[in-house]
């Protein structure tokens, strides 16, 4: 784990390196040190073999026992052994150290060095001693390092009369101290590079440390996360620092930038009434504002009926598929679930590569229905108008070219023109008030209403209607009722076309009804026939402008204008009041228009 650290890395990197020149330095040092100490031992040694030597062959015996006594004590006062050989190589009694080490003299010289010795010529000798097992082992046993110095003593007559062997061991030496010295100072000066490696490290990666945390809490999205700069430590590290709150301070710029922008584009959304749909480039569904998941809803494709789930309805995949594909923005409608929408679905891009669509959508069901409502308004009242005023345009001219004769075949055709002009006067007078209804503009004369009354009233005016067309007109009006507050003759337009439109679609023999009646705070108006009925497929649309639920029958056929009951429709919810439609086909309709007796809330 300490490599994995930076603090670990720089630490033992440091104290590595300076153990190494440490361990170089002292085993330098130790053998110059150790090469100087040894030669100025051997020097000393040296100049006290010879000091020896010219004592022990000053001529005459007086004071020599007391001189060479005093030479054994100076050489155990330098702890250094001395033997003094005689004439035939044995040690004299009284010429040798009292302290004799334990490693003989014999093991040091050999023989061959002895013999020159006695040959006239010093020997100098220093190394590691080499002894013989004990016994145990048949391999030699390398002893403690030794400095020997052998000369030859001299008779007064030239011959050699004897030899001084000086000699010191390890023990005897300072190397042991010297280098245990060296040691200890070696290992005081690793401690104290690790010491200082140590601190140095923490120096030098306390500031990365930081600068790794502050980075770790801006992760977490804490982008006012600063790293403390020392003034006083502007190094490489400092500068980092430095840079670093710079990029920081940045960071924490752009990414409040960044979420104003989202915020303003999430409000934008929210606050549109069009559905807003961004796909990936897989065509699941990743953003959406709150018209677009009530449509997705709507459409049952949200993540709990529908298992794909983020997956476009159909209609919008296929136009995802040609975005994707042409790379080029596409408009159109779709419909699903009886509602027209009008999408506009454009690519979005990611590095000149296409990462996915944005669809806007809108409901154009209403706009769709009145433009078919406008096209169709205009082709009717084309229909509608072409006829009388071709019938005007022919009968006129067959006026003027002189075709009727007679005074009655005259009066025909003008009797003709004369109802034609009629209707399409009658037809231009209820598209006005429709225009006016539909614009908002009807005005109420709100008024007390005698209801009985009313409905007695339009019973008389269609008797003679009803009597001419074979059909029996009955009426089911109590003899009172409470009064109502209406527009009087709103609510009569509202039964005369009812009525109207029973006799017209009733045969011979048929039946016609009117019948009035209260329940609660409410007024029944019901108009029933026993006529050819109604498809049930066309009941949702006979409220509207010149529907035809017989395809087959002309204006001309039924006498009607096709606005009557959409002019019904318009007066009836203007009273806060409701009028529905029930029929089987050749059994005859029933209208019922229920109104409140107060009359319309707005006009109270």
């Amino acid at each position: 784990m300490i490599w994995r650290s930076v603090v670990g890395k720089l630490w033992l990197t440091i104290i590595g390196l300076v153990t190494l020149v440490l361990l170089v330095l002292s085993l330098f040092l130790t053998e110059q040190i150790m090469d100087t100490y040894y030669k100025a031992e051997l020097n000393n040694l040296e100049q006290l073999a010879n000091h020896i030597k010219t004592t022990l062959e000053q001529p005459g015996d007086e004071g020599r026992a007391e001189e060479l006594r005093s030479v054994l004590k100076m050489a155990d006062l330098y702890d250094t052994y001395m033997i003094i050989l005689g004439p035939d190589g044995s040690v004299r009694p009284t010429g040798i150290s009292p302290n004799v080490p334990d490693i003989p003299w014999q093991d040091i010289l050999e023989q061959t060095e002895i013999d020159r010795v006695f040959k006239g010529e010093e020997q100098v000798l220093r190394g590691r001693v080499m002894v013989e097992g004990d016994g145990k082992s048949s391999f030699p046993l390398f002893k403690d390092e030794v400095m020997l110095v052998a000369y030859p003593l001299q008779a007064p007559d030239g011959h050699i009369d004897g030899a001084v062997v000086l000699y010191r061991t390890q023990e005897q030496l300072s190397e042991s101290q010297i280098k245990k010295l060296i040691f200890f100072s070696a290992l005081i000066g690793i401690f104290l590079t690790t010491i200082f490696a140590f601190f140095l490290s923490t120096r030098i990666t306390q500031p990365l440390i930081q600068i790794k945390k502050a980075a770790e809490r801006m992760a977490k999205g804490k982008f006012s996360t600063r790293v403390p700069v020392r003034s006083h430590e502007r190094d490489e590290i400092g500068d980092l620092s430095v840079a670093f709150n710079r990029m920081a301070a940045q960071l924490e710029e752009s990414i409040h930038a960044l979420s104003q922008e989202k915020e303003q584009l999430a409000s934008i959304l929210r606050s549109m009434a069009d559905g807003v749909i961004t796909m990936n480039a897989q065509g699941q569904v990743i953003v959406t504002n709150p018209p677009a998941d009530r449509l997705l809803e709507d459409w049952h494709f949200d993540s709990e009926t529908d298992p794909s789930h983020g997956a476009l309805p159909s209609p919008l995949d296929d136009i995802f598929l040609r975005v994707v594909e042409e790379e080029r923005e596409l408009f159109g409608d779709v419909t699903i679930h009886g509602r027209t929408w009008a999408v506009v679905m454009g690519p979005l891009y990611a590095r000149n590569q296409v990462r996915g669509a944005v669809a806007v959508l809108r409901d154009v069901t209403e706009e769709r229905r009145l433009d078919k409502l406008r096209k169709d308004f205009v082709a009717n009242v084309s229909h509608e108008l072409r006829t009388p005023l071709s019938m005007l345009q022919g009968y006129s001219e067959a006026l003027l070219d002189g075709v009727a004769q007679s005074p009655d075949e005259q009066r025909e055709i003008v009797s003709v023109i004369n109802d034609e002009s009629l209707r399409m006067g009658r037809l231009v007078r209820e598209l006005l008030d429709l225009a006016r209804m539909e614009a908002g503009h009807m005005r109420l004369e709100k008024a007390k209403v005698d209801v009985p009354g009313l409905g007695r009233r339009v019973l008389r005016k269609f008797q003679s209607i009803a009597r001419e067309q074979r059909i029996t007109l009955t009426g089911k009006i109590p003899d009172s009722m409470a009064e109502a507050w209406w527009d009087e003759d709103k609510i009569e337009q509202v039964l005369i076309n009812l009525a109207d439109n029973a006799i017209r679609h009733t045969p011979e023999n048929g039946e016609v009804t009117i019948t009035l009646g209260q329940a609660g705070d409410k007024a029944h108006l019901m108009v029933e026939d026993t006529g050819s009925g109604i498809p049930e497929e066309d009941l949702p649309f006979i409220f509207e402008r010149f529907y035809k639920a017989d395809k087959a029958r002309t204006r001309a056929q039924s006498g009607g204008t096709g606005l009557g009951l959409a002019i019904v429709k318009h007066i009836v919810e203007a009273h806060d009041g409701t009028v529905t439609a029930k029929s089987t086909l050749g059994q005859g309709t029933r209208f019922v228009v229920q109104l409140p007796l107060a009359g319309p809330k707005q006009t109270e």
